[in-house]
């Protein structure tokens, strides 16, 4: 009854109306479903003829659905020890290519019935570019977005300071025209960089994001959120999702965001 598909108008059928995450995850099925996270290709298998679907990327289930009209019969359970088979773990929380970086609060008793232990919580923010990005007239940093040649000096100035996780998210950013990146900088070295609708594309999400330690304190990652916000503005967005985040104070003075969800990570017992 359990088998492999890639079958994305199925799919996409299916998370419209099986999702229950505060986005839209039939936006993002195709990235979802077959894009690569840092730990390979994803694996896609559903239940019978698409009542259920989970995906999985190496020890994390990266999304588990079940259509309304046919939960109650063990489709998710099955589909959970399906992932269990194949080594996955960690429900949520893939760094690089995340739909929400954890469990909504409300289906935490669905896992932890099923041996799963609480390993933290975080919280999604909600900003309004508009008004967010109308602030950076007042800020003075070396700020720029950075042209395609640069790529490789980015990405690595990315990796050495915040880790290869990071990097494999924001190279996605090279993917348009513009990159939808911007970087600061000083001497001709790069001390800071944000990133903006790379993950989750075409929801707005913002990061990820980090300034050089030396060089924090000055005011650099708000007039990176700022610009990336503005970005935002330009292709579209009213409101920005800042994601997986407890630097609320530094978000909601930077740019008045505000807590919009909180979300439980989950391991199996046997693996913390």
């Amino acid at each position: 009854m359990i088998r492999t598909s890639n079958d994305l108008p199925a799919l996409r059928e299916l998370f419209a109306r099986g999702n229950e995450a505060p986005y839209d995850l039939a936006a993002v099925a195709e990235e979802k479903c077959f894009g690569p996270g840092v730990a390979g290709e994803p694996v896609v298998r559903v239940f019978g003829e698409h009542e259920g679907a989970v995906v999985t990327c190496g020890k994390y289930v990266r999304v588990l659905v079940v259509a309304p009209e046919a939960r109650g019969r063990g489709i998710g359970s099955a589909l959970l020890a399906d992932a269990e088979a194949r080594g996955a773990r960690v429900i949520g929380a893939e760094a690089g290519n995340y739909f929400t970086p954890g469990v909504p609060e409300g289906l935490a008793g669905f896992f932890e019935k099923r041996g799963y232990v609480r390993t933290g919580e975080t919280h999604n923010l909600r900003a309004n570019v508009g008004r967010a990005s109308a602030r950076l007239d007042g800020l003075k940093p070396v700020l720029r977005r950075p042209v395609h040649g640069e790529r490789e000096q980015v990405l690595g100035f990315i990796e050495r300071e915040f880790g290869r996780i990071w990097r494999f998210e924001a190279a996605k950013a090279f993917d348009d025209e513009w990159p939808r990146l911007f970087v600061t900088e000083e001497g001709g070295e790069l001390t800071g960089f944000a990133a903006h609708d790379v993950n989750n594309r075409g929801l707005g999400f913002f990061g990820p994001t980090g300034v050089r330690k030396d060089m924090r304190g000055r005011g650099l990652g708000c007039a990176l959120l700022l610009a990336s916000l503005g970005d935002l503005r330009r292709l579209g967005y009213e409101r920005a999702v800042i994601p997986w985040t407890d630097a609320l104070d530094f978000y909601r003075k930077c740019c008045g965001a505000v807590p919009a969800h909180r979300f439980i990570t989950f391991a199996l017992d046997s693996a913390r």
